[in-house]
């Protein structure tokens, strides 16, 4: 954690020294969107701001919907982010929301949604911090009006309990008059793109909202997933078009 100059505000640092010097952390509290389609590295960004907040000894609950909490906990060391200790001690706890095999349809994504509405009214005592990884399953098929409600509810808590959340969404699952309604309730919002660049497959990471940001830009930061890095920030970019 660190704060700005004038001590106002507080920023989560990602435990990535290239990300936390070319971002500057994520300001806290605050609501953040993560978007990008399959294989983009959403995943791979929500976990390295997991392991932002544990490193720096915050508590963090993390909802999967793709994985089981031994596969994330796995995969998350895999990359050196071993959260072991901190899920033992209670500070990491992972919950794993089974969306595989549904039928989904407008009331059952409703039931969902608040089912996990009930749980962030009342289970984030003592709590610093929220990733969900992902949204889409859950709000995909379901009525506006309730993925309003649920931005809605995520945004209040920010607001009123000083909690942050990182959320992860693909393209297609909110239509566009939704998806700009819902991305102005939020404080960020993280484009997550597969590119190539000089005949490499390449994914890249652009920060098209950070309010409160201690840096600004309007580059695109390019990067692969290393075992030893987790990531691993790649020495060209590109200016957003």
């Amino acid at each position: 954690m660190s704060q700005n100059i004038e001590g106002e505000k507080e920023f989560l640092k990602f435990g990535n020294a290239e990300l936390d010097r070319r971002i500057g952390g994520i300001p806290m509290p605050s609501l953040s969107l993560i978007e990008g389609a399959n294989d983009s590295g959403k995943t791979t960004f929500a976990q390295q701001i997991a392991w932002g907040v544990v490193s720096n000894g915050l508590k963090l609950i993390y909802f999967t919907t793709e994985e089981s909490v031994k596969s994330l906990l796995k995969n998350m060391k895999s990359l050196n982010w071993d959260t072991t200790d901190a899920f033992v001690m209670g500070r990491l706890k992972v919950i794993s929301i089974n969306t595989m095999k549904i039928n989904w349809e407008p009331e059952i994504s409703k039931y969902y949604l608040v089912i996990l509405s009930n749980y962030l009214k009342k289970k984030l005592e003592g709590f610093n911090y929220v990733v969900i990884d992902s949204l889409t399953q859950l709000v995909t098929h379901a009525n506006p009006s309730d993925v309003i409600d649920f931005f809605g509810l995520c945004r209040s808590i920010v607001d009123n309990q000083e909690k942050s959340f990182s959320l992860t969404i693909h393209p297609y699952a909110l239509d566009r008059e939704l998806a700009v309604r819902m991305r102005s309730f939020c404080d960020g919002q993280f484009l997550l793109e597969k590119k190539i660049f000089r005949d490499k497959d390449v994914l890249s990471l652009t920060v098209a909202k950070l309010k409160g940001a201690s840096k600004t830009g309007d580059t695109m930061i390019t990067f692969e997933v290393s075992p030893s890095f987790g990531i691993k920030i790649l020495p060209f970019t590109s200016t957003r078009g």
